[in-house]
């Protein structure tokens, strides 16, 4: 019986340690992809950083006709019914200052922070979006057309990776080995969005935006009585109660100096499982941490809590109470209309009355969050090993760590005991030929006491 239970422990040992080694060599490869990728992609914003997007072609085809969504059906006839032809539109349009997607560099060269004309709540005329570099999809181009067609005298600017990161040395370096030690590309897009409002204002809207209908009337941006506006969240059990897809402010407005003081918590929320990392930041070793934790990689749900949605929304909430009326939440099925509603992550999607129900394609009134999920397919990400195995993820690089980890905890626990035993056996020996060993040191009191029961 003992002999197989041994042979089953060795089994178990060779197929854990066989396992964590074939996923650390599989993230070792990997990882070199991922290395030659970003150098790629550093390759490819350099060569295009002065390239010109010229909006003014796609914005005067006007919206799509055939969309399932009638708002965008809508907009389409209404469109084609104005009295100018495509010529005399496309006249009327060329001249307007935000035909161009205006490069970060040139428009903080040519625009200081207060001299961006604003609607009368104070919101400046600017819209702020963000990409890995000025190589945009067909799609894209088309869905930033729709901002310059719905409102083209606001300002238009394409802030690239590196922008993002030069915005963040000249206003707030102490947060740079942060935005630095990030895995991935779309936590420092998230980061991004919330300081550029900070500083500038404006609107800010994802790439995979897309507007119907000016926003910035009294239901919309333009409410004179709030300063921050964000849309709120279509899935609450994912998100939270806002969404950072679509967002406007005033410049300066206290709101998101709260955010990216709640986004540097523990070291920019390093709330993972891992011991290592738990153990560096409970010292306060963030940079040891965030290298660390830029090495083990993470699945997509942790960017929703570090810079994402959950930690805009937990912003939100805690964002002094006297003050938060300022800030609005956007009605979804005005300025979102997404389609994940949350039926797939726990609302029942056809029981009972209220049941939660996905839509069957986006739809809103005025703007449009295609959701296209760019961030997990457009950005390179660090290996985190995610399968499905039986409907659930995998993320097969962090089990290996953790099993590395529990292991070399066990085995601490085991020398300490295994020393612990040698003592007491010492100690055993000792009472019993009436000597202690040198080895073992007794309090005085407890000496005198043991001498007296020997003699």
């Amino acid at each position: 019986m003992f002999e197989e239970y041994r042979k089953c422990k060795l089994c178990s040992i060779i197929f854990i340690s066989a396992y964590v080694a074939v996923i650390s060599l599989l993230a070792a490869y990997e990882d070199s992809n991922f290395q030659q990728r970003v150098a790629r992609e550093n390759k490819v914003r350099d060569q295009l950083k002065s390239s010109e997007i010229d909006l003014l072609h796609h914005a005067v085809l006007g919206p799509n006709k055939s969309d399932p969504c009638p708002f965008v059906r809508e907009a389409a006839e209404k469109f084609e019914l104005d009295a100018l032809n495509k010529e005399q539109r496309q006249h009327q349009l060329s001249s307007k200052i935000g035909r161009r997607l205006m490069g970060a560099a040139e428009f903080r060269k040519n625009f200081y922070e207060d001299s961006i004309p604003t609607l009368p709540n104070g919101v400046p005329k600017v819209i702020h979006q963000t990409w890995w570099s000025r190589k945009l999809k067909e799609k894209n181009v088309r869905l930033s057309a729709s901002w310059f067609r719905c409102m083209p005298d606001w300002i238009h600017v394409l802030w690239d990776d590196d922008d993002v990161i030069e915005l963040y040395r000249d206003y707030r370096p102490d947060l740079l080995e942060m935005m630095n030690g990030y895995p991935y590309g779309v936590q420092r897009s998230d980061m991004f969005r919330y300081l550029a409002l900070y500083i500038y204002g404006g609107v800010y809207a994802d790439m995979d935006y897309e507007c119907v209908k000016d926003i910035s009337s009294e239901d919309g941006v333009g409410s004179l009585s709030h300063s921050v506006f964000m849309s709120g969240a279509p899935n609450p059990l994912v998100d939270g109660k806002a969404q950072n897809t679509l967002m406007a402010s005033t410049r300066g407005h206290p709101f998101w100096a709260h955010v990216l003081s709640v986004s540097a918590e523990q070291c920019g929320r390093m709330y993972e499982p891992e011991l290592f990392i738990r153990f560096f930041v409970a010292l306060r070793l963030c940079t040891l941490a965030s290298r660390v934790r830029k090495f083990f990689g993470w699945t997509g749900i942790s960017v929703l809590s570090t810079t994402g949605p959950r930690m805009l929304s937990q912003a939100y909430e805690t964002f002094p109470a006297e003050l938060r009326g300022t800030v609005k939440l956007l009605e979804v099925d005005i300025f979102n209309g997404q389609m994940d509603r949350g039926a797939k992550d726990g609302g029942a999607a056809s029981e009972g009355e209220g049941a939660i129900q996905d839509l069957r394609f986006a739809c809103a009134e005025k703007s449009i969050h295609r959701n296209s999920a760019g961030w997990t397919k457009n950005s390179a990400f660090p290996y985190t090993g995610d399968h499905t195995v039986f409907g659930k993820r995998l993320p097969h690089r962090l089990i290996a760590i953790l099993i590395i980890e529990v292991g070399a905890v066990i085995l601490a626990g085991s020398g300490v005991s295994t020393a612990s035993r040698t003592t007491f056996k010492r100690f055993s020996a000792s009472t019993e030929t009436g000597k202690i060993s040198d080895s073992v040191s007794l309090p005085t009191k407890m000496t005198r006491g043991w001498k007296r029961d020997v003699t």
